[in-house]
Order: C-alpha cells, then structure tokens, then sequence
C-alpha cells in the first residue's frame, strides 16, 4: 500500500513539474509573440530608411521640442543633435549601423562685418561706377531682391574665390520711400539718425507744421530731417537729448548683404540654411522599439575668411598649407592650436570639455576639405581622443 502510496506521489510531482515546465514554455512563447508583434508593428509604420533624406515641414513637427516644431529649424540653442534623433526615430528604421545622410535646416544669424565690408563704387571716389555695371540708372538699388541677385552676380564676374564655405560682407546704397526715422538732437545741438527707440517722440502734424514739413506730415530726405528737428527742439525748448520719430519720403541707408562661397558662386547667406549630417541607426534585435538613431554629438564649425585672416600663412590664400616645412605643415599640434584659437577669436563662447568637428580647406599639393575633432581642456586645445571602452 505504500508503496502503491509513493508511487502515487511520485507520479503528481512529476507532472506538476512538467505541467509547470509546460507553462513556462508557454510563456516564453507567448512573450516571444507578443514582441514579433510589437516588432512586425514598429517595421510596418517606420520603413527602412533611405541613403539620403532631407527633413520636410511636417517632420519638425515631430520634435518634442516647441522652438523646433514652431520655427522648423535647428540652432546653436536647439542643435540638431538633441532633437533630430527622435524625429528619425518616428520616420524610419534601419539595419544595425545603417547610414542615413539627413538634411535640415539650422538657424545662424549672419556675422555682418561692417569695417570690412566690400563697397559697391558708385564712380564718385573711384573711376568705377559699377551700380551703372549692373544696369541701375542711380548710384543706388530700389529693390533689396534685385540687389542681392544682381551683386551676386558682380561678385561672381570680380572677387572670385574658390574657398568652400568663405564670406564676404557687401554694402550698398537702398533708395526707399515713406519711412520711420528715428533721429536724435544731442545736448551738443548736433543730430543723428539712430536705431528704434520705443521711447522717442513721435512728432504730431503741429510739429511738423512748426518746421515747415506741415503738408504732407513728413521730411523731404534725412538731411532735412537732421536739421529741422534741431531747430524744433530749439522753438520747444526741449530737454536734450532727446529721440524724435518721424516719416522721411526719400530715405538712401546704408544696407549690408552678407555672401557666402560653395567654391565656384557667391550665394546670400540666409539666417536658415540647409545642413547636411550623417546619422547611424543602431538597432536592437530583442526589442526593436528601443532601437535607435544617434547623431555626432560634436559641434561644427566650417572655417570662413575671418578665421584664415588670423594668421599670415592662412590669410594669403584662404588655406591651411599642409606640406612639409610650410605651416602648419606636418606639425599636427600646431594645426590644433591654430584652430583652437581661430574658434576662441571668432566662435566664442567655446564649451570647455565639447568637442568640435572643425572643417577647413588645406593645400598638400593639391586642395581638399580637412576636419579636426578637437576638445578644450583646461584652456588648452588638444586632438580629440575617444574614451576606451
């Protein structure tokens, strides 16, 4: 009977185990399941990504970030590789390492350099009248978009440049009608025209009639402006300084067009431009929802011809000279520390411990783009090395 008992025993053990065995094995299956699902899903709404892709206006949208989503676009304050990864994520998947080329738009005001801008001649100081070369009847433009089309063109015919990424700051003459100048009387009895003032006076049609521009309620051109207004200021016995706002028909100012070279045409710098950067997608097998896209989280910068101007051997032809016995030459830190102070002079404020993705244009005997990975550290410059593992 006991034995008969045991047996009994022995026989309920071995198939609760199995049936525990049974369930487990279940439940693996199940899971197993349940994450193709998951996986067949996230492949069905996210296609493989291409070779190349340029982000459109509803792509932004995708960003968590409002200033992204908002102004379509990347920054200094908002940079791409914070904020790009995830709007990928939504759009694409990829094979393990998988490239993808994106193209975005980043947002940098253009650096107007005004004490050396090149001077469009208008003949008056110069034998070269090259409004007149541009087809304008006047020593001015009436139209910013013909005279950012037109001095393009003039640049491209007279101050060719085969530097990639150079720029150039141009001023001209814009002609425009009916607009609000803000001009200021100082205690010294002199006058100026200076920027927007919320707090200037704007001048009622009584003030106006006072210096004789009463009619049409404006100033003929600035320098009636400039002289009127002293005397206002002395009919009203007006505290000076003081900012007065008033409408001038004939306004000539002083514009200023930024350019930028791709090596072979001068193009307008705009505020947004388009960027070109290379992803990877790093995948995982067991759950490819947290599979994802990484961007070089380096800070780039492309050397432009304020940076070459720092040095002489630089400035003459808009390179690094890379052969041996020039400098830099084969000298790698001195290359470093050249960059490194091109970047503290002109793209401050400089992330200590940041690296940066450095592009410039050198000469080894025949031309080509370089780029440096280099990192400040305790004030100095060094070639980035990575971490090991």
């Amino acid at each position: 009977m006991k034995k008969i008992l045991y047996s009994l025993l022995s026989l309920s053990f071995i198939l609760a185990s199995c049936s525990k065995e049974m369930d487990d094995i279940d439940n693996e299956i199940s899971k197993i399941q349940d994450q193709d699902k998951v996986n067949a899903e996230f492949i069905r709404t996210r296609p493989n990504a291409p070779e190349a892709y340029t982000l459109t206006d509803a792509d932004y949208e995708l960003s968590s970030d409002e200033d992204v989503a908002k102004y379509k676009s990347f920054s200094s304050y908002k940079p791409a590789k914070d904020f790009l990864p995830e709007i990928l994520y939504s759009l694409f998947s990829g094979e393990d390492a998988q490239a993808l080329m994106t193209t975005y738009d980043y947002y940098s005001k253009p650096v107007v350099d005004e004490a050396n801008a090149r001077m469009i001649k208008d003949g008056e100081n110069e034998t070269v009248n090259e409004y007149a070369e541009m087809g304008q009847r006047n020593t001015n433009f009436d139209d910013e978009d013909e005279a950012e089309a037109l001095i393009g063109k003039l640049l491209d015919r007279k101050d060719y440049t085969n530097t990639v990424g150079e720029e150039k700051t141009v001023s001209y003459t814009l002609y425009e009608k009916n607009l609000t100048n803000y001009i200021r009387v100082n205690a010294d009895k002199t006058s100026e025209v200076v920027g927007y003032d919320e707090n200037a006076e704007e001048l009622t049609h009584e003030q106006y009639d006072k210096v004789g521009a009463g009619k049409y309620n404006s100033f003929y051109t600035q320098a009636n402006a400039l002289s009127d207004l002293i005397t206002l200021a002395d009919l009203e016995s007006a505290t000076l300084p003081i900012t007065y706002s008033c409408i001038v028909y004939k306004n000539y100012n002083t514009e200023y067009i930024v350019y930028l070279s791709d090596g072979m045409k001068w193009m307008v710098k705009q505020s947004v431009m388009p960027v070109a950067e290379e992803l990877n997608y790093a995948l995982n097998d067991e759950d490819i929802s947290l599979s994802y896209w990484w961007a070089d989280p380096a800070i780039k910068i492309t050397l432009g011809a304020d940076d070459y101007e720092l040095y002489p051997e630089t400035s003459k032809y808009g390179n690094f000279d890379l052969r041996s016995g020039k400098v830099p030459g084969t000298d790698v830190q001195l290359r470093v520390d050249m960059l490194g102070n091109m970047l503290d002079t002109n793209h401050s404020p400089i992330i200590e411990g940041e690296q940066y993705l450095v592009s410039y244009v050198y000469y080894d005997g025949g031309s080509g783009v370089g780029q440096d990975r280099i990192v400040k550290k305790d004030g100095s410059w060094t070639m980035y090395v990575a971490p090991a593992n």
